[in-house]
């Protein structure tokens, strides 16, 4: 059978201030803004899909609960330094709500200024 679609393009986050949302991706982050307009921002990772920010004024924001009701992030970035992250994450005042080994690599799950739930992970070496 030929396949229907190659690869997750973009990820798309609600806000509901482009200027201070590309700031804060880029300062807390580090993700490389490539194009900003009045509605949207596409932000650029190492590789990977791009980030796209989306204006909305709905106060909605990605997240989804565990059957434990723990707030779950849409996906997860992926680290190589997962103690940097967290530190630049603390000095950003940012809500973490977790950071701890997993056993396949460590995990953080974080929120962003716009209550949209995030996540990072460090894969041990095999």
């Amino acid at each position: 059978m030929e396949k229907l679609v190659e690869h997750v393009d973009h990820v798309q986050l609600p806000v509901t201030d482009i200027n201070k949302a590309v700031s804060w991706y880029s300062e807390v982050l580090g993700l490389e803004p490539l194009t900003v307009h009045l509605h949207a921002a596409w932000l650029k990772f190492v590789s990977g899909p791009v980030l796209m920010l989306h204006y909305s004024t709905k106060n909605e924001k990605t997240l989804w609960y565990s059957e434990d009701g723990f707030p779950m992030p849409s996906f997860m970035f992926l680290t190589k330094n997962i103690k940097l992250l967290h530190s630049s994450l603390q000095n950003y005042k940012v809500l973490i709500r977790l950071y701890e080994d997993h056993g396949f690599g460590w995990v953080i799950k974080f929120v962003d200024p716009y209550g949209n739930e995030l996540g990072a992970y460090e894969p041990k070496e095999a």
